[in-house]
């Protein structure tokens, strides 16, 4: 039995990040292995000060709405750091070096030019690690391009701890293309845990309310423009609109449910409106109609997921496509025989490299 360990986006507090984080270590310990989280440390940010954009977030929303906010998020971080880490087995920070195969990914671990707190986190790239077998798992870049690694003067360094991994999967084609430009190796393309674990040990649960579209998007992300034309497309079909696990000011419920209960809500939905990779990812998963709002920040990973699933008729480029996706149904079909195949080859290639 090797000793795994998996170094991921598992302490940031977002319900995709827990899904990917929990179904990669399950898939792993399904493989025969054993499994532990491992921590990176934080390092300095190489972008500038982001206290604008922080000011900016704050100005957007009036007094009581930025303390309802600021409550919300402390009753998730709660419900997070006390109920969902120790579900897998997380509690204290753990920088164990004493494992056979260090698993990079997936999510962003390759968004080197973070801002606070991760930042620039070498840890991330295998640093301190080389005497185990490093490899990634859809490992991606995020936003983050190979110029922006020219400009910041890391490409070298990158590169150096790039060329030390046994094997690197990556899940978007931007960041095939960065790692293929620092290395000369081109990676395999993987898809996300989530839509390769089954979730057999999912909690069903009884949804005590009709009538809704969920609204999953990150606090704060969601302009005037778009909260307006939302809230008014909910009131003209009597919807209300459920966010789970963010505060949208314009949402009549906010839930704070364990993330292995996510798939309940989605599956009774009568839509979603997402501007999130893994928003998207439970309503494939569930077979719910939805739409994917495309921005210049997440068009990167959106795209390539929506295109390579065959999905991409429900991207969002106008707000007016929402009113017209809402009345077309999303066709699974393709997707799921896509996804049978993708399942397949995910398994192969942690066999082959754990």
């Amino acid at each position: 039995m090797s000793k795994i360990g998996i170094m991921s986006m598992q302490r940031i507090r977002n319900y995709g990040s827990f899904m990917q984080a929990y179904a990669l270590k399950k898939i792993v310990e399904s493989l025969g292995n054993e499994v532990e989280f491992i921590d990176y440390k934080f390092e300095k940010s190489l972008l500038p000060d982001n206290n604008e954009l922080i000011s900016k977030i704050k100005n957007n929303l009036n007094i009581i709405q930025f303390i309802k906010k600021r409550r919300s998020i402390k009753r998730f971080a709660e419900a997070y750091d006390n109920l969902f880490l120790p579900e897998m087995e997380i509690n204290e920070l753990n920088y164990n070096k004493n494992i056979d195969t260090l698993i990079i990914g997936s999510d962003e671990v390759f968004n080197c030019l973070q801002p606070y707190p991760v930042g620039y986190s070498r840890n991330l790239f295998g640093f301190e690690y080389d005497k185990s077998n490093i490899i990634s798992y859809a490992a991606c870049f995020g936003h983050t391009t190979y110029e922006m690694l020219e400009k910041y003067n890391i490409v070298n360094e990158i590169s150096n701890f790039l060329l030390n991994f046994k094997a690197i999967s990556v899940r978007d084609n931007n960041s095939k293309d960065i790692v293929y430009k620092l290395t000369n190796k081109v990676p395999e393309i993987n898809l996300d845990p989530v839509l390769i674990y089954n979730f057999d040990d999912r909690k069903s649960v009884d949804v005590n309310i009709k009538n809704y579209i969920i609204l999953y998007a990150y606090s704060g992300r969601l302009n005037s423009r778009e909260e307006k034309y939302i809230k008014r497309f909910a009131k003209k079909h009597n919807k209300k609109i459920l966010s789970l696990g963010s505060y949208q000011k314009i949402a009549d419920e906010i839930k704070i449910v364990h993330p292995l209960e996510l798939f309940s809500y989605f599956e009774k939905a009568d839509f979603v409106i997402t501007d999130t990779f893994h928003g998207s990812i439970f309503a494939i998963k569930t077979k719910t109609n939805f739409c994917t709002i495309i921005r210049k920040s997440n068009s990167n990973k959106l795209t390539d997921l929506l295109k390579k699933l065959s999905l991409e008729n429900r991207m969002v480029n106008n707000l007016e496509d929402i009113e017209s996706l809402f009345n077309l149904q999303t066709d699974f079909n393709k997707t799921y025989s896509i996804l049978e195949e993708e399942q397949k080859k995910a398994i192969v290639f942690l066999k082959n490299n754990i």
